[in-house]
């Protein structure tokens, strides 16, 4: 009897200690499986924007990358926000744009950001270099990183995108040629 006993804890023991971690398991938030995708294609795209030796630029994996974190292709080729939804974010500022070209043995992918200054960005990223020949009022930077790749860092202007314009304080472009 005292074995029958024994074994009846056991199995109530154990079925408790199902019960309970089954009540747990159920009671635990079922993460959303892209909940990440967009904040792992942000961690990759501003991999890629800083066009590191070995960098090699593809525009269709860039332009997924960028409909990853949230904008959408538009007039011109560029990539937007959409209107009611939150602004994605890159190197710590809102994408107010992003382009990706390639022309004339030349690939470029460049994202506009809204509140950092040109300068500040280049020193975030480790660029000292005065581009001479760019045409802002501000000073444009640039990292040649290989013989084929170019990072370009530059200051306050605006795009125009259809017949809209797009204030921004700075971009980050990955320039690569073959």
């Amino acid at each position: 009897m005292n074995r029958n006993l024994r074994a009846l804890r056991r199995w109530i023991a154990c079925g408790l200690a199902v019960l309970g971690v089954g009540q747990a398991w159920a009671q635990m938030p079922v993460p959303l499986l892209d909940a990440s995708a967009p904040a792992a294609a942000a961690q990759q795209l501003e991999a890629l924007l800083q066009c590191k030796a070995g960098t090699v630029l593809k525009t269709n994996e860039v332009e997924s990358r960028l409909r990853a974190i949230g904008l959408v292709k538009g007039v011109d080729g560029f990539f937007v926000p959409p209107q009611k939804s939150p602004r994605p974010s890159l190197f710590g500022d809102e994408v107010v744009a992003a382009l990706v070209t390639a022309a004339d043995g030349e690939k470029k992918a460049t994202v506009y950001l809204k509140r950092q200054t040109g300068k500040q960005l280049a020193k975030r990223l480790g660029v000292s270099r005065i581009d001479e020949q760019a045409d802002t009022d501000e000073p444009s930077y640039f990292k040649q990183t290989s013989k084929k790749t170019t990072l370009l860092v530059g200051a306050a202007s605006e795009v125009f995108v259809g017949n809209d314009s797009i204030k921004y304080q700075s971009t980050v472009a990955c320039q690569q040629v073959r």
